[in-house]
């Protein structure tokens, strides 16, 4: 149950289709320094020089060509120690805070489906949780916690619903409500990426 907004990024659950997700990552090389902090359950973008970041506004569907995934930690070596360390997400500066062999850990299949806490309840929205499936959303909320690793990202499903709308462009596609939350002030939504929103399906490259 949510009646607090607790925002946690993207959390995979499972894969379009029913197939479980079996917790299959890529790793991203991290060889400039980051500028901010990518928190575990943040959107990752790559520039086109292949470093990835956190997205900070919600994507446009079928016009950014880098988003590769979701954070799901990060890997280093502490240069002093040489120890290999395992983080909930990459600290912001971590080329100069004395790591090497810095990685992003991503969850990076396009047919992922994410559990996600929406900002509002729906309200009056027709037909209430039922009607939100089928329509697509944005997202918000980018600045995660230090303290926990993980992100602050939710979907926008604004007052009574009306953030949720048909518009092509809004990044991410409701295909479900949780169950017991949909009576919720902050209820659990199930969602993919919408048309072109990861890079694996849209034709330009970075």
């Amino acid at each position: 149950m949510a009646a607090i907004s607790s925002p946690y990024g993207f959390k995979p659950v499972n894969l379009i289709g029913g197939l479980p997700f079996a917790g299959s990552t890529r790793e991203i090389r991290v060889s400039t320094n980051n500028a901010a902090a990518i928190f575990n359950g943040d959107l990752v973008v790559l520039s086109a020089a292949g470093q990835p970041s956190a997205v900070a506004a919600s994507p446009t569907a079928g016009t950014t060509a880098g988003i590769v995934g979701v954070c799901l930690g990060a890997r280093y070596v502490n240069s002093a120690t040489k120890q290999p360390l395992w983080s909930q997400f990459l600290p912001a500066g971590a080329i100069t805070a004395g790591f090497t062999d810095v990685f992003l850990i991503v969850g990076d299949d396009p047919n992922t489906i994410f559990q996600v806490q929406g900002d509002a309840a729906f309200g009056t929205l027709t037909n209430g949780a039922a009607g939100a499936v089928g329509k697509n959303c944005a997202i918000a909320n980018f600045t995660g916690s230090v303290t926990t690793g993980n992100s602050a990202v939710r979907a926008v499903v604004g007052t009574n619903g009306g953030s949720l709308a048909a518009t092509a462009a809004l990044a991410f596609r409701v295909i479900g409500v949780v169950a017991g939350t949909e009576l919720d002030a902050f209820p659990e939504l199930l969602v993919k990426y919408n048309g072109a929103t990861h890079s694996y399906n849209f034709a330009t490259g970075v």
